[in-house]
């Protein structure tokens, strides 16, 4: 049963339309738009950062600079609660650690008495039957 000869099918190809290509273009503007404008008051927002953080060190450096004139040369021994070591110690008032001792643990309170079992055959295994 022929029913003549076969004819190939017609393939036709049919991408987006017009209106969907000018869609997502207009989609992709919008987007370079604003990340364009978020990047743009990121990099304002690090340069102000930046600007505050250089002036508040030139203030410190300028306070320590006026401390330092004034003739106050150590300015670390000098603070209400400066860190400092001494030279002069004694043994006696060194502070010393001792050295870590164990636990003493407590004696185990089991005990298995051999006496409870049957000597008999098959004591202490169990097979399923």
């Amino acid at each position: 049963m022929c029913f003549g000869k076969p004819k190939a099918p017609n393939i036709v190809y049919q991408g987006p339309s017009a209106d969907d290509v000018a869609a997502s273009n207009t989609a992709l503007d919008e987007f370079r738009a604003t990340t364009a404008a978020n990047t743009a008051a990121f990099q304002t927002s690090i340069n102000n950062q930046i600007t505050a953080a250089q002036t508040s060190t030139q203030s410190l450096m300028d306070q320590l600079a006026d401390t330092k004139a004034a003739g106050v040369d150590n300015i670390v021994n000098d603070a209400p609660y400066a860190v400092t070591t001494e030279d002069n110690v004694t043994p006696e008032d060194a502070q010393t650690t001792a050295a870590i001792s164990k636990k003493k643990k407590k004696p185990s309170t089991l005990k298995i008495s051999a006496g409870g079992l049957s000597a008999s055959t098959g004591t202490g295994v169990n097979y399923g039957v």
